[in-house]
């Protein structure tokens, strides 16, 4: 017979053992001390199953570094703590807190946290559902903002203990320095991205049933833009930026007249400020990038054109038409939405060199 007073708990979760125990060859088995719990488990699974000490064994040996034997050990532990508790409605979180806390008596600091569960208490997640998040303004509430705070509490969670090292998670944790985006420690932070892709390749997203071809007219490389602004935002934890938006844009403008141009405009800033259907029900967090002059690394790129064909041209030859798109963005910018509210997104970015000083109408175009 085995007695917990007996034995010994390396750091490693190895055992030292003082007295005559039951083993094998493999070391102290399950048959040792038991105990005849007549009881059911809710599981994780949404099932219920017949209670059985082995699971408690095979999850410690799965999820952690513990010795064979002292696995056994403290699943023989547990089946006689939940005994003598009486538990009439045990649950899969409720082992796993009750043999965390074995873990903790025997010193085995480590391997409970190796075993640890990650959730989010009862109370919080009814605060989630029926509150509305006062820690992100860019966060509705609604189902799909409960389910992306959710994951991200969990995720916040698994990085404080599985990714970095305790001082750093705790001086977070005082406020001595900031994690960002916790929540999304599985994602790179933002994305710098050109339309020439879309404008070359057209649309094919992953899991999509329907792929599009490079598009003919601005309207639908506009839309398609927007839809893969959408798709990357599920991707990055922070802005889908487009680089040189109103130069790259410039090849589907030309001959179209004042009037088309500001209402492209209004498609693109509309569509992006209304597309509250992205990660989590937000808007697309989303910049854009825009320039009065063509930079210098543009000036002899060969221009992209309707359906992905070079137009034998370079951006420097679209700067007419990449200037009227760019003043009328800041039109429908000014002028606000059907209430003359700001537009929060997309953000419009714009780029000033020294050679903007110098040319024609820069002073028009800051007023």
């Amino acid at each position: 017979m085995m007695r917990a007073k007996d034995l010994g708990f390396r750091a490693d979760g190895s055992i030292k053992m003082e007295a005559e125990k039951t083993s094998t060859r493999q070391g102290t088995t399950l048959n040792a001390d038991s105990t005849d719990v007549a009881l059911f488990v809710r599981t994780s699974d949404e099932e219920i199953q017949k209670w059985d000490k082995k699971r408690i064994y095979e999850t410690l040996i799965r999820e952690t570094d513990i010795h064979n034997d002292a696995a056994v050990i403290i699943a023989i532990e547990v089946e006689k703590l939940i005994s003598n508790l009486q538990i009439e409605c045990l649950t899969a979180p409720l082992i796993r807190e009750l043999t965390n806390a074995k873990l903790v008596e025997y010193g085995l600091e480590r391997i409970r946290r190796q075993h640890t569960r990650l959730g989010v208490p009862l109370y919080d997640v009814k605060n989630m559902i029926f509150n509305a998040n006062k820690e992100n303004a860019n966060v509705p509430h609604g189902p799909e903002a409960t389910n992306m705070r959710l994951a991200e509490q969990i995720k916040k969670d698994y990085a404080l203990i599985e990714i970095f090292p305790q001082e750093i998670s705790d001086a977070h944790m005082r406020g001595d320095i900031h994690l960002h985006d916790l929540g999304m420690i599985d994602r790179p932070y933002c994305g710098g991205q050109s339309i020439e892709y879309v404008k070359k390749f057209g649309l094919s997203l992953p899991n999509a049933l329907s792929i599009a071809k490079p598009a003919k007219h601005p309207e639908v490389l506009i839309e398609q833009i927007i839809k893969f602004s959408a798709a990357l935002q599920g991707h990055f934890a922070g802005a889908i930026g487009w680089d040189a938006f109103n130069l790259f844009l410039a090849p589907y403008l030309e001959g179209i007249d004042e009037t088309r141009l500001k209402q492209l405009a209004q498609i693109l800033i509309f569509e992006f400020a209304q597309q509250a259907v992205a990660r989590g029900g937000q808007s697309i967090f989303s910049d854009l990038n825009i320039y009065w002059e063509i930079p210098k690394h543009f000036l002899e790129v060969p221009a992209i054109g309707p359906e992905g064909k070079f137009t034998g041209n370079t951006y420097e030859d679209y700067i007419e038409e990449s200037q009227k798109f760019a003043c009328a963005l800041f039109k429908v910018y000014q002028e606000g939405d059907a209430q003359g509210r700001p537009f929060f997104f997309p953000k419009p970015n714009v780029h000033i060199t020294e050679r903007f000083f110098s040319t024609d109408d820069h002073d028009e175009f800051l007023y």
